[in-house]
């Protein structure tokens, strides 16, 4: 049984398999013929935004459209998200809230202009520590609040 992305590389077929669709069915009602889909689902399709916009709302899946932007010229400038359910998703963000507290008095300095010793090397480090803030909340954003649904049916 094929359940995560471990088990498919592409996006699309790996949201359809852990929605729980067979291929036909999706086809029909994304108003395509298997053999697209079966394209788009191939190890490096891309499928149009407006069709990856019907299967984000068939699969109630909203990180697909993360997924497919990600994949764009433009995606090397969105943060590394990965999916994860509400649970390890609440995790994460707790523990990188943690980590941003210790900094808050920093960035307070720095934005006043009152930052003596804040050289670059300490703002790449705030930075990063935001980043990854930043993509732990997204990250909850998108989290699967059941839990990973697995697929139930091969193809």
């Amino acid at each position: 049984m094929e359940t995560t992305n471990k088990s498919c590389r592409n996006i699309y077929k790996s949201a359809r398999i852990r929605a729980g669709f067979k291929r036909e069915p999706v086809a029909e009602e994304l108003h395509i013929d298997v053999r697209t889909l079966d394209k788009y689902e191939s190890v490096g399709g891309k499928a149009p935004d407006e069709i990856v916009r019907r299967m984000c709302i068939l699969y109630d899946n909203n990180f697909l459209a993360y997924q497919h932007l990600k994949q764009s010229p433009l995606g090397e400038f969105l943060p590394e998200l990965t999916e994860d359910n509400i649970q390890g998703a609440t995790l994460n963000l707790l523990c990188n809230f943690k980590d941003v507290q210790g900094i808050i008095q920093e960035l307070v300095e720095f934005a006043a202009g009152q930052a003596d010793g804040t050289n670059r090397a300490d703002m790449e480090r705030n930075r990063d520590k935001l980043l990854a803030l930043a993509s732990a909340s997204i990250t909850l954003l998108f989290a699967d609040k059941e839990g990973y649904r697995e697929g139930t049916q091969n193809d």
